[in-house]
């Protein structure tokens, strides 16, 4: 069934790449007729499903696609999304993959792998029943889940009361993605290390409380507290112990649309003595406080042209980079602060007539302290991705990670010195 599965999706992907380029018009971007309550629309599935571009604000992205007429009440949004690669990788230290968003099991043991995968594939459906309530549900299926968790999932599921025509405010409850920084990458499929390091999924049923208005925009997510999905976590476990602040400021400069942003989660993962994930604890956790996130970011885009800086760093130290006391002095070292940097570049032209990006990604991780094995990462992305039809696109990507440094066990599992070179090629749908 697993190999099935990821071999009909290679076949339909296939199937419609051959298809439409046989054909004289672009691909349709619609499935069902006009008077049928089931409705598509691609440029919403490219923006809702991506994992790239509209990371985080997927609700000020719902309610203003309803306000400029993209979305019509009334009609049931059927939205889809797949990404299936091939992967080609080489490092110099046997068994050390330190690419981002793959799982240290999904590697071989000796210095090269190859390995054709399912990134993910998608499935949403929204509907408004009317000008002021709207419903987005969202599900996904992947080849890379982590340990004790659902190859498919419901990661989405919330409900939008806020009409943009009539006012600026809304409001929004479900599981969601945290409005709580940028995330996003110019990359065709490999995240950024602010978007490993940082990305909020909640678990439980979290309340964000919105505003958009013509410059500025500004976002308060109310969770619970304990363990989230990714990133968050409070030892206070009761509703509203944790929450995210978010702001933007839209401006142009100088021929520039320039964006700035900024925000805050009260309480993250970086809060104990215990590296971990979920379903994952070979630590005792002994020390237990609550560590927060400061986020800062600016992007511009002018014409082809997009640049982005990202930022983000822990309030306090981590306890679980301190290492532990080394004979004969048994002098505890300090831990150090969580911290995330993002640079990215990109270009939109045409080969053949057909859409394109070059894209250009640096990231650098800082987990520990000068000399520690587990210092800090860095990852280096050139990617070219074109539509080959409207919904269709093939990619390639150069990935450079250096430092093998999983965030789980750091002092047992952290090899500073290891290179590996990757090399991506996927192929995206979305209807």
């Amino acid at each position: 069934m697993f190999h099935t599965t990821k071999l009909t999706l290679a076949l339909a992907i296939a199937g419609s790449c051959s298809l439409n380029s046989l054909m004289a018009e672009p691909a349709s971007d619609k499935i069902f007729s006009e008077s049928f309550i089931l409705d598509t629309n691609l440029e919403y599935s490219k923006e809702m499903l991506s994992a790239q571009r509209t990371v985080v604000n997927k609700v000020p992205y719902l309610l203003e696609s309803y306000e400029s007429g993209l979305l019509e009440p009334g009609k049931i949004y059927l939205s889809g999304h797949a990404i299936y690669s091939q992967y080609y990788e080489r490092t110099d230290t046997a068994g050390k993959f330190p690419i981002l968003g793959r799982f240290p099991n999904q590697h071989t043991s000796g210095t090269s792998a190859d390995e054709n995968i399912l990134d993910m594939a998608d499935i949403s459906l929204t509907y408004a029943a009317n000008d002021w309530v709207s419903v987005f549900v969202h599900g996904i299926y992947t080849d890379l889940q982590f340990p004790t968790q659902e190859e498919a999932q419901i990661r989405e599921a919330f409900i939008t009361f806020g009409n943009l025509n009539e006012s600026p405010w809304y409001a929004s409850v479900g599981r969601m993605t945290v409005n709580f920084g940028h995330q996003g990458s110019y990359n065709p499929v490999t995240h950024s290390v602010n978007n490993h390091f940082f990305r909020i999924d909640t678990y439980d049923a979290a309340v964000e409380l919105g505003y958009i208005g013509e410059d500025w925009r500004f976002a308060f997510t109310a969770m619970n507290g304990g363990r989230q999905l990714r990133v968050a976590d409070n030892p206070n476990s009761s509703f509203g112990s944790n929450f995210a602040i978010s702001t933007q400021y839209d401006t142009e400069l100088a021929g520039w649309d320039v964006s700035v942003g900024g925000g805050y989660l009260y309480s993250s993962i970086y809060d104990s003595d215990s590296a971990n994930h979920p379903g994952v604890a070979p630590d005792p956790l002994t020390t237990r406080e609550r560590n927060g996130l400061l986020n800062a970011w600016v992007e511009a885009k002018k014409g082809p042209y997009s640049i982005m800086a990202e930022y983000t760093q822990t309030e306090r130290d981590w306890p679980a980079t301190q290492p532990a006391p080394a004979p004969p002095t048994f002098r505890v070292s300090k831990g150090a602060a969580v911290q995330g940097l993002t640079l990215q570049a990109a270009y939109d032209t045409e080969i053949f007539s057909k859409d394109t990006r070059f894209s250009l990604v640096y990231g650098k991780g800082i987990v520990g302290n000068d000399g520690d094995e587990w210092e800090s990462l860095q990852q280096l992305a050139a990617g070219v991705e074109t539509y080959l039809t409207d919904n269709f696109a093939v990619s390639l990507e150069y990935v450079y990670n250096r430092s093998f440094i999983p965030l789980i066990m750091l002092d047992r599992t952290a090899i500073r010195d290891v290179d590996t070179e990757t090399f991506i090629i996927s192929g995206t749908l979305f209807f």
